[in-house]
């Protein structure tokens, strides 16, 4: 069994209400990384992918990711770059799960595929058949949290420095992979998270620990 972070940036679809009704979003890269049966990186993957129903990327999206008009002009169309994307995540020859920080990206590629008549094979049903693991919800559930936690402050928690740039898809499915290896090994979780845990376990005495933990200092989203 091998594992699948993976990670997407978008491009917001304007002036086109029809298309806007099916997928608010066009993807414009997926970045994703490999683990082993131990949460370590074998593989990496990523591809620019070229909008087609904006002029451009918006303004607002070229300052958050980074990625300009040059950057996915000559990219692969949608449907050629989850084609990519999935011959990778299928060419180890066995079994994969699938895991994203969130359920929004397994949404949007599902709106995807449906606004842009995306074929699924039969062999690709293994990878987009079905949602992919929330990671997210995972994390929150986990350590007690009713507010979704971003990955930056999941990564501050666990006491582990943000690597590269925050919305480059490669960069974030690669510190998310680093954050589920943590999650996974239960050394490493009594290391770093299981104070945060058991602070925000109910206790008898009245109320929680959590209750007297300040997390002002934490984002969310």
């Amino acid at each position: 069994m091998k594992h699948i972070v993976v990670d997407l940036e978008m491009n917001t679809i304007s002036h086109n209400p029809e298309a806007r009704a099916i997928c608010a979003n066009e993807t414009i890269e997926i970045g994703a990384v490999m683990l082993d049966e131990n949460y370590k990186e074998i593989s990496s993957f990523r591809t620019y992918v070229k909008p087609v129903y904006n002029d451009g990327i918006t303004k607002k999206i070229t300052k958050l990711t980074g990625i300009t008009d040059e950057m996915v002009q000559n990219a692969p169309l949608f449907s050629e770059a989850l084609s990519m994307f999935t011959s990778w995540c299928l060419g180890i020859g066995d079994d994969v799960t699938v895991y994203a920080w969130s359920e929004s990206d397994y949404d949007q590629i599902s709106g995807e595929i449906a606004l842009k008549g995306y074929k699924i094979s039969e062999k690709e049903q293994a990878i987009l058949g079905k949602k992919w693991s929330d990671f997210q919800a995972e994390f929150d559930a986990h350590l007690g949290f009713e507010k979704q936690v971003s990955l930056k402050t999941a990564l501050d928690m666990a006491g582990v420095d943000f690597s590269g740039r925050e919305h480059d898809a490669l960069d974030d499915a690669r510190n998310t992979a680093e954050l589920l290896f943590i999650f996974k090994d239960e050394a490493l979780f009594d290391k770093t998270l299981r104070k945060i845990k058991e602070f925000m376990e109910p206790k008898s005495v009245g109320g929680t620990l959590g209750d007297m933990f300040d997390f002002s200092m934490f984002q969310v989203a």
